[in-house]
């Protein structure tokens, strides 16, 4: 359930508990009050009426009755009054009669002898009467006086015993005690319920977040809840391992950019170390000959083009690094692009000594990538291969396979691969094996991170794996569609 459901539940029942309880709380009382006392509710709220309703009856007959009605007719009328008078219990304390000339000529029930009957007889019209729990009600009928008498007009009036209206105000006060005391439990109980559904995801969030910031990006929440927690648990989560991305990128970028100083210290101080053993020599008259100081000047030309090659070489891997290269991209037909490739490139490479040949490829399947930045990638990888294979007949075969959605460019070579944990520094800047490391002219070591970095922008990847029956193989692949789409 969500936190907000539980929040509306939670007021929803703070009102509705106390409301129920307290009403099942006060009714409870109420009976056992009513059981000790003997007090019968119907008596307390309807006996008082059942008097008063006499006294309305007698009075709409005696306005009915003429001035000269006879007792006879009194007494017919008065027997409906009289019947229900005698016959119900809840009546048994009212009695009336009928008198003429302070004579009582007709009577129903039993008249007490008290001054307020006096008073009634003497009295003309309707008038009633109370002493102490008497109540006498008097009304003219023609020549006759008709009298109504209740001797427990107390109960019935509503003026209650003191003991009742003690226990009344016991079981009020008592009521209402209860009433706040339940709703006080109500709001705790209910409100410890919500609010530890609350604190304690939020002090698991806490503890999280002080994880992250004593470093330990590895830690992650683990919640089981299914609230609005679950995808705060989550995106946290998520943050920290976005975060333990970008601080290991960093480190690795920082080990990139040590190796890249290292690399460029290395490959600018070896030619510049000869071009200034040249210079000196020359200075000090080292070449005496014209052909001594021929090949120093040669020498000299040499290192300031691996120089060149170098600076211009780190301009490139600059530019692409931070996107600032320019490439016009275009539909490439990668199986004709590549059969021209090779054929330009072969026989240059047969005199080198590397025998290039296209095994494999495709057709109608087009590539967007830039031709000749595709071309130097393929050629960075030919020339490593021309470098570091240590065979007599040197081979490079190539290969173009499809699938639905994707083109694999395979070069491999037949040398003795390398080991494994290389693998993955290959495409690093400046790495070069132990030996390669040396000789400047065995390349600058940023072709294979160049090339990384051309097909990045292709939105392709490029990986490399020791062939099985040895060499290391290049494997290219690029998005691709059917030339006819």
């Amino acid at each position: 359930m969500t936190i907000k459901r539980r929040l509306f539940f939670s007021n929803i029942m703070m009102l509705v508990i106390p409301v129920i309880l307290g009403v099942f709380i006060t009714g409870a009382m109420l009976s056992v009050f009513i059981k000790i006392s003997g007090f019968h509710i119907e008596e307390w709220f309807g006996a008082g009426e059942r008097f008063v309703e006499t006294m309305g009856n007698v009075q709409s007959l005696s306005e009915k009755w003429p001035h000269d009605v006879s007792l006879e007719q009194i007494q017919t009328d008065m027997e409906r009054t009289s019947i229900k008078i005698s016959r119900e219990k809840d009546y048994n304390s009212i009695s009336f009669g009928i008198y003429r000339d302070s004579e009582q000529i007709y009577t129903e029930g039993s008249f007490e002898d008290t001054p307020l009957l006096a008073n009634a007889l003497t009295e003309s019209g309707s008038h009633y009467f109370i002493m102490d729990n008497v109540c006498v009600y008097t009304a003219d009928a023609g020549g006759y006086k008709i009298i109504l008498m209740d001797t427990n007009y107390r109960l019935h009036s509503g003026i209650y015993d003191f003991d009742n209206w003690s226990y009344i105000k016991l079981i009020a006060g008592l009521s209402f005690l209860l009433v706040v005391v339940i709703i006080f439990a109500t709001t705790w109980f209910l409100t410890r319920r919500v609010w530890g559904s609350i604190v304690t995801p939020l002090d698991t969030l806490v503890y999280g977040v002080h994880q992250i910031r004593d470093g330990n990006l590895s830690y992650r929440i683990k919640y089981d809840g299914k609230d609005e927690f679950a995808a705060v648990c989550a995106d946290f989560n998520e943050m920290a391992e976005r975060l333990l991305g970008m601080v290991n990128t960093r480190q690795k970028d920082e080990e990139s950019r040590k190796e890249l100083i290292a690399g460029i210290s290395h490959d600018l101080r070896t030619p510049l170390t000869s071009i200034l053993t040249y210079v000196e020599g020359i200075e000090i008259g080292l070449a005496s000959t014209p052909e001594i100081e021929r090949h120093y000047l040669d020498t000299i030309k040499i290192k300031a083009k691996d120089l060149e090659h170098i600076v211009s070489q780190l301009f490139l891997l600059s530019k692409l690094d931070i996107g600032e290269f320019p490439m016009q991209m275009k539909q490439i037909d990668i199986g004709k692009w590549l059969n021209d490739f090779i054929d330009n490139v072969s026989e240059d490479y047969k005199q080198k000594g590397l025998h290039v040949e296209l095994v494999e490829n495709v057709k109608d399947m087009e590539v967007n990538a830039n031709s000749v930045q595709l071309g130097n990638v393929l050629t960075n990888i030919m020339e490593n291969s021309l470098r570091y294979v240590d065979k007599e007949q040197k081979l490079m075969r190539i290969s173009c396979r499809s699938d639905s959605e994707n083109i694999a460019i395979t070069l491999a070579d037949n040398g003795i691969g390398v080991p494994d944990d290389v693998l993955k520094k290959l495409f690093n800047m400046f790495y070069r094996g132990d030996k390669a490391r040396r000789d400047v002219s065995q390349g600058s070591g940023l072709g294979l991170a160049i090339s990384a970095k051309i097909i990045e922008r292709f939105r392709g990847t490029i990986t490399a794996e020791n062939t099985p029956d040895g060499g290391l193989s290049v494997i290219i692949t690029l998005p691709a569609r059917k030339g006819a789409e």
